[in-house]
């Protein structure tokens, strides 16, 4: 038994274990032990009949990814469906603030938009907290914890990023994305994500 700590290393090593007769610890260290470059060879040979349709491989699914998200209760209402990942939130409250879209600033709805949410701010606090939550506006932003494998947060950035999707929660795979490549260059770059101000109307 072992704890990998380098997620691609693990599954670089997961990768190569059913076509070797090698113990996975002695792939593990060997993988630890290769330059970047054969590594990514290796991941570039399991990916090489992947469409974009196609999810990932089992292999690339292991260690976990900890994503802590500040985002609105919108967003999170459609990335909760994502259950290849283990997910917690802190209590809903008005803290955090709203999210202000950028379509309300640029149609001058700004004053209008914060001030509505302010109001509805001040009725959540005078309620009692068990009901109050049933009138936060999906604006509302909240702290939610995001714990997943390689596997489901390429999935996540890829298809929850689309044109189509929601500006919410299309900003925040885009994030998801972002993070993953600051934290793991070399499986970032495998990572499909379209930004946020990439639009196409005529899609649906």
């Amino acid at each position: 038994m072992c704890r990998p700590l380098d997620i691609l290393c693990d599954i670089v090593a997961t990768l190569l274990y059913p076509v070797t007769q090698i113990r996975y610890r002695e792939l593990y260290d060997l993988a630890l032990s290769w330059s970047p470059a054969r590594r990514d060879e290796v991941i570039d040979v399991a990916l090489r009949s992947r469409s974009r349709r196609d999810e990932l491989l089992r292999n690339f699914r292991g260690g976990l990814y900890v994503y802590d998200i500040v985002m609105d209760i919108g967003a999170y209402r459609d990335l909760h469906r994502h259950r290849r990942c283990q997910q917690f939130r802190q209590a809903y409250s008005t803290a955090l603030g709203f999210e202000t879209p950028s379509a309300v600033e640029a149609a001058g709805m700004g004053e209008r938009y914060t001030a509505l949410l302010s109001h509805a701010s001040n009725v959540v606090a005078s309620l009692p907290a068990t009901g109050a939550q049933y009138l936060l506006p999906f604006a509302t932003r909240s702290r939610f914890l995001f714990k997943m494998d390689f596997a489901e947060a390429e999935y996540i950035a890829r298809v929850r990023s689309g044109v189509k999707g929601h500006f919410s929660y299309r900003k925040i795979a885009w994030e998801m994305k972002q993070k993953m490549s600051a934290l793991e260059p070399e499986l970032g770059r495998l990572m499909e994500a379209t930004p946020p101000w990439v639009e196409d109307p005529l899609q649906r």
